[in-house]
């Protein structure tokens, strides 16, 4: 009896398996130069992409900005600085503190963020707008708005929450002297406020962005609320949209400066007069 034949369609599959498995391994070795070659692209991208640099610088710059005026600006920095005027005996203690406050937001918001603009290739502080003609084109609108939130205002001043935060600097109804003052230097907080948010980064980012620039400006703004009220932190989500544009529009910065100020302004008088703190009622 004749036995049967091995069959020869194993070596094939062995061979076609080879093959196979041949044909796995040089997949493997493709997909992961591929890989590789994915890993470096956005390098590859960044040098093909000329918007991406300036992007990146605005954004870097942004962030060390918000660093100083964050940090730096703190009492405990102050006090660092100054440690030999503590525990003198100084009516103004409080509102020198508060000076150093605001000169550490507008070296943050406005010094730093002018220095990149003005050094950047492609840029200029005129990115920034700085238009006086797009506020005074548009100022009814900016009106408009302070008109609608007034009564706003007016009700969240009711709460005791409110007039106890309020001014941020407590003594600003002991004398006109010290309102005037303390008005003064938080309306150079809020030309700060606006030319960073509403001229360096809405302006600075609209050119590569557009448009987009907008909500990306909103939220460090919004985070920088945090330490205020509650309904406060809101609205700055609105006000940040509804500001940042505007500016885009108008080309102008000014019509939130006036914004702020004034509903700023109100707000403090608000909370001296529910405590009886106006500089007008005690002489």
């Amino acid at each position: 009896m004749r036995l049967p034949r091995a069959s020869r369609k194993v070596p094939k599959q062995r061979g076609t398996a080879a093959l196979t498995d041949r044909g796995l391994r040089a997949g493997s070795v493709a997909n992961a130069k591929e890989s590789t070659e994915e890993l470096g692209s956005p390098l590859e991208d960044a040098k093909t992409t000329p918007d991406l640099w300036p992007v990146a610088l605005i954004c870097v710059t942004a962030c060390l900005s918000l660093l100083f005026a964050e940090f730096a600006g703190r009492p405990a920095t102050f006090l660092y600085f100054f440690p030999s005027l503590a525990g003198r005996p100084d009516p103004y203690w409080v509102l020198r503190v508060r000076a150093w406050w605001v000169g550490c937001t507008i070296t943050g918001y406005i010094a730093l963020p002018t220095l990149v603009m003005t050094l950047l290739r492609g840029k200029s502080l005129r990115d920034c707008h700085l238009s006086w003609r797009g506020f005074a084109e548009h100022y009814w609108i900016y009106a408009g708005l302070y008109g609608a939130v007034l009564p706003v205002i007016w009700l969240v001043s009711l709460s005791p929450d409110f007039y106890t935060f309020y001014p941020m600097y407590a003594q600003a109804g002991r004398s006109w002297a010290d309102l005037l003052m303390w008005e003064g230097m938080y309306a150079g907080q809020f030309i700060a406020l606006e030319f960073f948010f509403r001229g360096f980064l809405v302006g600075g980012l609209s050119k590569h962005i557009g448009v987009l620039a907008v909500p990306v400006s909103v939220m460090p703004y919004m985070m920088i609320h945090f330490s205020k009220l509650w309904p406060e932190a809101t609205a700055s989500i609105v006000a940040g949209l509804v500001l940042g544009w505007l500016a885009w529009k108008t080309k102008s910065i000014w019509g939130g400066v006036f914004v702020h100020c004034a509903v700023a302004s109100t707000m403090d008088l608000l909370a001296l007069a529910h405590k009886g703190q106006l500089p007008w009622l005690h002489g």
